[in-house]
């Protein structure tokens, strides 16, 4: 998809500066007339063409190198350079930000932090954007450090609407984060990160009493990071596009700062990297890690990474895809390179779940690549592939929190998006990597799943459509709020697939019992490779024109996860030759159709046990249609195993010298995503400026 020239010229006048060569880093310091350690801010080839471990030759050299510019990346760069020490960041893809530029740029942040005691206080922010009144009362802004490390530590006061069990957190990795929390946030302020006013804790957000912190920019003259240089052509035009600034379009913020205002992940994202490459902060992109460095096998200090070349291209143009600004950049596209790091190595590449080998060490279910896409458009091919957690395991890094994926019920779950390959986030066409999406998808609302029919890889009915889907808010059951609970996990029934109690659950995207079902179907496979295959959503024109949906492209397309026909059979054929995963035949889904139909006419559900939430309407009008369900990943809460400093343990328990981790490529907590993230990276910065070379 290639840009408008208006969008080019509008990218390039804000634009502060040219990406740098590596022949210009060395010109540069010869010129200079210093070695490789003087040069301060620049990452530099190395002074003396030496060899490291086994032999290995350096191509460049710097004193803290950070692998992944997310979440937890962005705040140790930005802390180390404050230090004076030359940072460079490399990252997999073609821009910076990971899934935090996606993201709804909300982060759960401790207590008694600056912006809470701002608002307790009726003052305003500092540049007067916040024109909203105080969300909470003073009452409610009150808890401190002290209080919040007890509410996710202390199993006496479990919040019942938290995440279990509190009884194993890692109480010196908690103690950090809880202490940390209103420093990381004032560190935001201080790097041109805005918040909205205080709200209150998100659902699922795994932290009882940590406050929701929302980010936001203006738009129009005053505007933006640093002095009117985002246009409302740069947040997205809203239901028609987002940016090459922002993957989602921006959406308001007005209930909670002021009009004007717009809030995601971009805002958040952003502001953070206009102040990393205002410091001196160096970037590489489509860089994988491919190996951690350490001076002995098993042993000694971590003191360099191997790092391979990942690029992306347009798939109309043919170019390579580049960065939204260039200052700092250094261009780099030999296959293979290696990088010393005098100081520290951070480790923020992300989590895990786009990696079926790594995930089924833990949950053999998830070995599927049917399932789980986590923000697979804009990450590209690799995604969250646990890159960096498996290069710490080569090296003898330990685990930690790994079970906690299978104890939050909102880290995996079906979402209400359907026909995508990548469900993760609201991209619309505009974001470079929209074109590795497709789609939009179709959004379901309030209806969920009620006017069409969830089957799986054969064409059976999985779950009980007519289930209300809420993420946030107390889910509807039948004969009231706790009827019809489900089974743990992994507890079904033998020749049963629904995995639920008798009286069927009427909550989807906020508990696991149809997506754990899901997973352990295995109909039309066969010994020894039993396999799940991909969900679908079966519907006809009749639930399209009861919807409102509207399935022309760019909101579906014809990539494999959407197909329409004029017969069930012809679908069923459509699937089977079209869908990447689909390995059998949909063989039980026309007579799965004309059982619905009769359900509709007897105003009863067999299948699921439920009378008054029989099917409401046959599906008998074509064309008739299948959107692939892509399960989502939210948030991978185990990886490397560190201690309160950010420090990367051993099988023994003992700090690896010179390697830091954070984010979901580290395990041990299982805070919900940003806040955890960015907290680790601001720690991780500070211990950093505080180690000895």
């Amino acid at each position: 998809m290639g840009r408008k020239k208006d969008d080019k010229a509008e990218e390039q006048k804000i634009r502060d500066g040219k990406s740098v060569s590596r022949r210009d880093f060395i010109k540069q310091g010869m010129a200079a007339g210093v070695g490789a350690a003087a040069l301060g801010g620049c990452v530099t080839a190395p002074s003396a063409q030496g060899t490291g471990a086994d032999g290995i030759k350096w191509d460049y050299e710097v004193d803290v190198l950070v692998v992944g510019a997310g979440a937890s990346g962005l705040p140790c760069a930005i802390r180390a350079r404050d230090a004076g020490l030359s940072v460079l960041v490399i990252d997999q893809n073609f821009d910076l930000g990971g899934k935090m530029l996606h993201s709804g740029g909300q982060g759960s942040l401790g207590g008694g932090d600056p912006c809470q005691l701002r608002d307790i206080a009726g003052q305003g922010d500092k540049e007067g954007f916040v024109k909203v009144p105080p969300l909470h009362k003073p009452a409610d802004m009150t808890e401190d450090a002290d209080f919040l490390f007890k509410d996710i530590t202390d199993w006496s006061v479990l919040d019942v609407g938290a995440q279990a069990p509190y009884r194993y957190q890692d109480r010196e990795l908690h103690r950090a984060w809880a202490d940390n929390c209103p420093a990381t946030r004032q560190f935001l302020m201080d790097n041109y990160v805005r918040f909205t006013r205080v709200q209150g804790t998100p659902p699922g957000g795994g932290v009882s009493r940590a406050r929701r912190a929302t980010t936001f920019l203006m738009l129009g003259d005053k505007t933006d990071i640093k002095a009117g240089t985002v246009t409302r052509q740069d947040a997205g035009i809203a239901g028609k596009s987002s940016s090459h600034f922002a993957p989602r379009l921006m959406e308001s913020a007005a209930k909670w700062a002021s009009p004007g205002a717009v809030w995601n992940g971009a805002a958040l994202t952003r502001g953070l990297e206009y102040s990393a490459r205002e410091k001196g902060v160096q970037f590489m992109f489509y860089r994988r890690m491919t190996e951690l460095v350490r001076e002995q096998p098993f042993a000694g200090r971590v003191i360099g990474v191997k790092a391979h070349y990942t690029p992306r291209f347009d798939r109309t143009t043919k170019a390579r895809l580049e960065s939204y600004k260039q200052n700092g950049n250094i261009d780099e596209r030999r296959e293979n390179i290696t990088i010393r790091a005098r100081r520290a190595i951070m480790v923020g590449t992300g989590g895990h779940g786009a990696n079926p080998q790594f995930r089924s060490m833990f949950y053999p279910a998830f070995s599927e690549p049917a399932f789980v896409s986590s923000g697979w458009a804009l990450l590209g091919p690799y995604g969250q592939d646990a890159s960096g957690i498996i290069a710490g395991m080569r090296i003898g890094a330990n685990l930690a929190g790994m079970q906690q994926n299978l104890g939050t019920t909102q880290s995996f779950h079906i979402p209400p998006r359907l026909a995508t390959r990548d469900s993760y986030s609201d991209m619309l066409p505009g974001h470079p990597t929209f074109q590795f999406r497709q789609s939009t998808g179709i959004t379901l609302g309030t209806t969920s799943y009620e006017h069409m029919i969830a089957v799986n890889q054969v064409g059976s009915r999985f779950f009980n459509e007519m289930q209300i889907a809420t993420r946030y808010g107390t889910p509807v059951w039948p004969g009231g709020p706790r009827v019809g609970t489900p089974k743990p996990s992994l507890q079904h029934v033998q020749g049963d697939w629904r995995n639920c109690s008798r009286e069927w659950v009427r909550q989807m995207y906020v508990g696991n019992p149809a997506l754990d079902a899901a997973m352990a179907m295995n109909e039309g496979s066969k010994a020894p490779h039993y396999y799940s295959g991909p969900l679908w959503a079966i519907f006809d024109r009749g639930t399209v024109e009861r919807d409102k949906w509207d399935i022309e492209p760019p909101f579906t397309a014809d990539n494999g996860y959407f197909f329409s026909a004029n017969t069930i059979e012809e679908l069923a054929q459509k699937i089977e030759k079209g869908h990447e995963f689909q390995r059998v035949p949909l063989s039980r889904l026309a007579e799965t159709v004309r059982k619905w139909n009769s359900y509709v006419d007897a105003k009863a559900d067999p299948d699921f046990a439920h009378e008054k939430d029989a099917p409401m309407h046959k599906l008998d009008k074509p064309p008739f249609y299948a959107a692939a369900i892509c399960p989502v990943w939210h948030d991978s809460y185990g990886g490397l195993r560190i201690n309160g400093k950010g420090q990367v343990l051993d099988m023994q328990g003992e700090v690896i010298p010179g390697l830091y981790c954070g984010g979901e490529a580290s395990g041990g907590g299982n805070q919900h995503g940003l806040g955890r993230a960015l907290v680790h990276g601001y720690i991780a910065g500070g211990s950093i400026a505080r180690e000895r070379a």
